[in-house]
């Protein structure tokens, strides 16, 4: 099924996905993990996860916030030899994140690095929806989302453990949407999260 904006939100696959990377230059710097959920009408359908081989250095600062070092992904695979499976996982899809232009940007300079064009998808930021909806927390972290929805967990900045939060706190905001705004289409929820 071909997306487009008049998609009713049950049949829309959602992918949530989160990267962790050498630094903050998507031109400059390389993903080290990604991790992606395909959601469906509320189930999980799919879900990849990896670390990446960077083929550069991680920074020891940037390895001190997410855990990943250089010994951990020297072995994994290189973005090339996932790139079939992260495009399969993205076609017709919407991909949501906190702050999702961040990961997209990767995921795209990743892409580019390979020769190819990713194509320019509908996106979702659960950062921005935060930012709308949450006034009565103290910032808008992804942890922070979530412990105001009573989700915790003891791992931070790993991008499966990130997908799982952002996925819960999506589900939430758009449940909320469908119950009390009439979100019904892509559409409407482009309105009201952009």
């Amino acid at each position: 099924m071909r997306i487009d904006k008049n998609t009713p939100v049950e049949d829309i696959k959602f992918v949530i996905a989160d990267v962790e990377t050498t630094g903050l230059i998507p031109q400059k710097d390389r993903v080290c993990e990604i991790a992606m959920s395909v959601l469906k009408n509320f189930r999980e359908m799919d879900r990849f996860v990896s670390l990446i081989n960077p083929e550069v250095s991680i920074r020891p600062d940037v390895s001190k916030i997410h855990g990943i070092t250089d010994d951990m992904v020297k072995n994994s695979p290189k973005f090339s030899d996932v790139l079939n499976q992260v495009l399969d996982i993205l076609y017709d899809g919407v991909i949501v994140g906190h702050n999702i232009d961040f990961d997209y940007e990767f995921i795209r300079c990743e892409f580019e690095r390979l020769g190819y064009t990713i194509p320019d998808i509908y996106r979702v930021d659960t950062l921005k929806i935060s930012k709308r909806f949450c006034s009565n927390v103290p910032n808008n972290k992804l942890e922070t989302i979530a412990r105001s929805m009573n989700l915790f967990s003891n791992e931070w900045h790993r991008a499966e453990n990130d997908v799982v939060m952002t996925t819960r706190i999506f589900e939430n905001f758009l449940r909320t949407f469908i119950k009390e705004n009439n979100v019904v289409t892509l559409n409407d929820l482009l309105k009201i999260t952009n």
